[in-house]
C-alpha cells in the first residue's frame, strides 16, 4: 500500500476533518482514506456515464476506425 503526505493544508480544514472523523468514530487517517476512495469511485462513475452516452450515440454508426487512424497519422 502506498502513502501520501499532504502539505500546506489549511488548519481550519484539518480541524473540521478531525471533528467529522470523531463524529464517525474513525481516525483522521481513515477519514482521508474514505474520502479518497469515494472520490475515485465518483470519477469512475462519471467516466462510465460518459462512455455509455458515447456508446449510445455511436451505436449503429458505420465508422471505419482504421481509416480514421490513418487519416490522423497523415496530418
Amino acid at each position: 500500500m502506498g502513502q501520501v503526505l499532504v502539505r500546506d493544508l489549511d488548519d481550519r480544514v484539518i480541524t473540521r476533518l478531525k471533528v467529522m472523523a470523531r463524529r464517525e468514530n474513525i481516525s483522521l487517517e481513515q477519514k482521508f482514506r474514505d474520502m479518497a476512495v469515494r472520490e475515485v469511485r465518483l470519477a469512475e462513475e462519471r467516466f462510465e456515464a460518459v462512455a455509455a452516452r458515447v456508446r449510445e450515440q455511436t451505436r449503429g454508426a458505420n465508422l471505419d476506425i482504421d481509416a480514421m487512424i490513418r487519416e490522423d497519422r497523415d496530418r
